[in-house]
C-alpha cells in the first residue's frame, strides 16, 4: 500500500501487510541526476477513445486550445529528456488501427525540441478500435535491449485488452533481468479520464507472490491514475536506479531506537521491517528529522 510522503525528498513510500509479526516498509528517494545510460519512452493512446482528448472529433477550425495531450506529452518529454543518456525521450502511439494493434512512431524529441513538437494523434494510421499494449512494449524492450535503464511511460484512458498478453511479457522481461540478460527496466502507466483502476491494480501488483518479486525484488510496473498526481516527479517515485546517495541515513521507531542505518552511503530504495504495530516511523537524513506515518 501506498502512504502518503513525509517529506519532499521521498518518492513513493510503500508499506505492506504484516507477515510474522513484522512489516515491511520501502522509502524511494527522488531522482535528481542524469543517467549516462538510461533511455525512456512515452507511449501515447491513440484508439478512438482518446480523440476527444486530442479534439480529434472537432472540425479543425475549433481545435484551437481545446487538444488537452498536447501540453502533457510536451511537458512529459521536457521533464524526462534531460535526466536520459542522450538527453532524448521516444514517444510513439499505440492502440492503433484494427484491434488496435499498431504502433506509430514520432521519433526521438529533446527537452528543447518538445515545446514545439506537434501531438495532434496519429498521422500515418487511424485511431485503434482497441487498446492493445503489447506490441507498444514488445517495440521498446526490442528498442531499448542494451539499455542499462530502461524506463517507459504509457498513458491510456481505457482498459488495457490483452492484460494477461501483457503480464505474460513483463514476466519474461523479469526473467531475464534476474538471469542478467536484461538490464533494469520500469513501466509506469498512467491513467486519464475512464482509464480501469482495478486493472491496474493488478498490473502493479502481478510480481508479488513470484519467485521473480519475493526472491529476487522485481517490481517493473507502477501504475497511477493522473487525476491523484501533483507534480510532474511523480511519474517515476517509484523508479530504483540503483543509486547510493553520498551521506547517512538513519531510520528509528517510535521511542527513537534505531531500526536501520546507512553510514556509507544512502540507497534510493531503503528497505527495512518494523513492527506490525508500528504507526510511524522517523527517518534522519540530509539533515532533517522526519516523521513519516505507516498508515
Amino acid at each position: 500500500m501506498s502512504i502518503a510522503k513525509g517529506s519532499p525528498l521521498f518518492g513513493k513510500v510503500n508499506v505492506y501487510d504484516p507477515e510474522g509479526g513484522t512489516k515491511k516498509v520501502e522509502i524511494y528517494i527522488r531522482l535528481e541526476q542524469r543517467l549516462e545510460e538510461m533511455r525512456a519512452g512515452i507511449a501515447i493512446d491513440g484508439s478512438a477513445s482518446m480523440m476527444k482528448n486530442f479534439a480529434a472529433h472537432l472540425p479543425p477550425m475549433f481545435r484551437k486550445g481545446q487538444n488537452m495531450m498536447e501540453p502533457v506529452v510536451r511537458q512529459l518529454c521536457g521533464y524526462i529528456a534531460p535526466f536520459t543518456g542522450d538527453g532524448t525521450v521516444l514517444p510513439i502511439y499505440w492502440a492503433l488501427g484494427t484491434g488496435g494493434m499498431d504502433i506509430e512512431l514520432i521519433g526521438s524529441v529533446t527537452a528543447a525540441s518538445s515545446e514545439t513538437m506537434p501531438v495532434n494523434g496519429p498521422v500515418q494510421k487511424v485511431w485503434g478500435t482497441g487498446t492493445k499494449l503489447v506490441p507498444a512494449l514488445d517495440y521498446y524492450l526490442s528498442e531499448f535491449r542494451e539499455a542499462k535503464w530502461t524506463v517507459l511511460l504509457f498513458i491510456t484512458d481505457g482498459m488495457i485488452e490483452d492484460l494477461d498478453a501483457i503480464k505474460a511479457l513483463a514476466l519474461r522481461a523479469g526473467k531475464e533481468i534476474v538471469a542478467g540478460t536484461r538490464k533494469n527496466c520500469k513501466f509506469i502507466v498512467v491513467g486519464i479520464g475512464e482509464a480501469n483502476a482495478e486493472q491496474m491494480d493488478e498490473l502493479d501488483n502481478m510480481f508479488d507472490g513470484t519467485p521473480e518479486g519475493d526472491e529476487h525484488g522485481i517490481d517493473l510496473w507502477d501504475c497511477k491514475m493522473a487525476n491523484e498526481m501533483n507534480e510532474l516527479a511523480e511519474v517515476w517515485d517509484e523508479v530504483d536506479f540503483g543509486l547510493t546517495i553520498p551521506g547517512a541515513a538513519r531510520i528509528l521507531d517510535e521511542g527513537g531506537k534505531e531500526i536501520k542505518g546507512f553510514a556509507d552511503g544512502i540507497p534510493q530504495r531503503m528497505e527495512f521491517d518494523v513492527p506490525a504495530s508500528a504507526t510511524s516511523i522517523v527517518v534522519e537524513l540530509a539533515g532533517e528529522r522526519i516523521v513519516q506515518l505507516l498508515q
